[in-house]
């Protein structure tokens, strides 16, 4: 069910809940405190053991809210399950994490940057990490990390400008828009791609941008408006799993039988172009360890910078 102002477009957030009891309560007061009011918000209980599904069930009285609990299924089955129950009247949808932040303007201003721009499949504002309590942590870190976006052009890794829409090529190589939390997508985009791949654990996210970035560019909001709660359980931090599954997304994407010839050739170029770049980085970083006489540190950085421009191409492996 939604309530909002005659003529608005409803958005639908999707919650995938847990063991979150320590901060949905919070999360779902500032989704719920937005100034956007047509949502339609689904917290679904992936399987809880610590009673955060009772802790929505009770704490809150909003018709705007429902909540689903169901058995353990992992993340993106979860987003998956979410985007099948909203309603026929839902034109845009958030894959909301359970337990960060978002400002009370955050739809609304978003939701203006997709009005002026009908070839995007979404917009996303900028995040900065918050603490387990909520209050600010690493100085802005991580609002730098999701501007310091790169693409290469005419064969060099450039910067891009904070306002440059976020296009296939530089999806591929990296992902600099994260949480989902602050990411509002077109919801019939979403569904044209078939919702999230389940054969990922942390990279679904990823993937599924990628994804959508072949059917037109995600615009982005220059402005923090979007906590992300950084904790010791995040599953972003767990360093094996995030190389393969990167691994994973570049195969993937670079041997889809879903590029278009544009496609092809914008891949291949930028994934050749970022190796260089990482040749040559990488070697003069060589340089250095040897003119400190550090031989074997040489060594190690140099046959790494060879590997990269060896690698003329992702692994098919990679994908499997």
């Amino acid at each position: 069910m939604t309530a909002g102002r005659a003529g608005e477009a409803t958005i639908g957030i999707i919650i995938p809940l847990y063991n979150g009891a320590r901060h949905i309560t919070e999360t779902l007061r500032s989704v719920l405190a937005q100034t956007y009011s047509a949502l339609q918000v689904i917290v679904l209980d992936d399987g809880s053991s610590d009673g955060g599904a009772e802790i929505v069930r009770t704490a809150f009285e909003d018709p705007r809210l429902t909540l689903v609990q169901k058995r353990n299924e992992g993340i993106a089955r979860t987003r998956n399950a979410g985007l099948a129950l909203l309603g026929a009247d839902v034109e845009y949808v958030v894959f909301m994490d359970h337990d960060d932040l978002v400002a009370p303007e955050l739809y609304e201003r978003l939701l203006r940057v997709l009005a002026a721009r009908a070839d995007a499949v979404g917009a996303y504002a900028v995040a900065d990490w918050i603490d387990a309590g909520s209050a600010p942590l690493g100085d802005g870190e991580f609002a730098r990390f999701m501007r310091a976006r790169q693409a290469v052009r005419g064969g060099r890794v450039v910067p891009l400008a904070p306002e440059e829409d976020a296009t296939l090529p530089e999806l591929f190589l990296a992902n600099h828009l994260y949480p989902p939390s602050g990411i509002v997508l077109r919801r019939h985009e979403i569904d044209a791609i078939g919702g999230f791949d389940p054969s990922y654990r942390v990279a679904d996210d990823w993937d599924a941008l990628v994804r959508l970035s072949r059917r037109g560019p995600i615009v982005p909001l220059d402005e923090i408006l979007v906590g992300y709660r950084r904790h010791g359980a995040n599953a972003s931090g767990n360093t094996v799993l995030n190389v393969r599954e990167s691994r994973a997304v570049w195969a993937r994407t670079y041997f889809s039988a879903d590029n278009s010839t544009a496609d092809r050739q914008a891949l291949r170029a930028a994934w050749r172009g970022m190796q260089r770049h990482k040749f040559r980085v990488k070697s003069a970083a060589a340089r250095r360890e040897l003119r400190a006489r550090r031989v074997l540190f040489a060594l190690r950085c140099q046959l790494d910078a060879l590997a990269h421009l060896a690698l003329v191409r992702p692994l098919r492996r990679w994908g499997r």
